[in-house]
């Protein structure tokens, strides 16, 4: 059993570890123009479509203060915008501009490269395996 926990704990020490590094080398594929969760609302608002703050809130598990913070930037770069309803001037929608779309496939794109050099090392089948364990967790 004790084998056991010790796998447990060099398992929790090495996840932990690439998590920071991967965090870490995601910043320099964005190169610093674009943070994660500024990635992360470009993303969501291209996959689903226009959304209040409340639901991207909801969607991204964040508060609803950490979206209005993100979108100001995001609006500020013209990359979002705020959109009032028609039907209901109390609601406020926020939209994917041209500019936020055309950004976001620029840095899919980059993050795509990244992704397929930083895992070169391992062949399909290996990138399965890791797949399926990550799925059981």
């Amino acid at each position: 059993m004790e084998d056991r926990q010790d796998k447990m704990y060099e398992m929790e020490a090495l996840m932990r570890h690439v998590y920071k590094k991967l965090r870490q080398e995601m910043n320099t594929v964005y190169e610093n123009e674009l943070s994660r969760n500024e990635f992360f609302i470009l993303k969501t608002l291209f996959e689903t479509g226009s959304k209040k703050a409340s639901d991207l809130s909801k969607l991204l598990n964040v508060s609803a203060s950490h979206i209005t913070a993100v979108t100001d930037v995001l609006i500020e770069k013209e990359w979002i915008e705020r959109v009032r309803s028609d039907k209901d001037r109390r609601i406020v929608d926020i939209h994917l501009t041209e500019e936020g779309k055309k950004t976001l496939e620029l840095f899919e794109k980059k993050k795509t490269n990244f992704l397929l050099n930083k895992f070169e090392n391992l062949n399909d089948e290996e990138i399965e395996s890791f797949i399926q364990v990550l799925k059981k967790l």
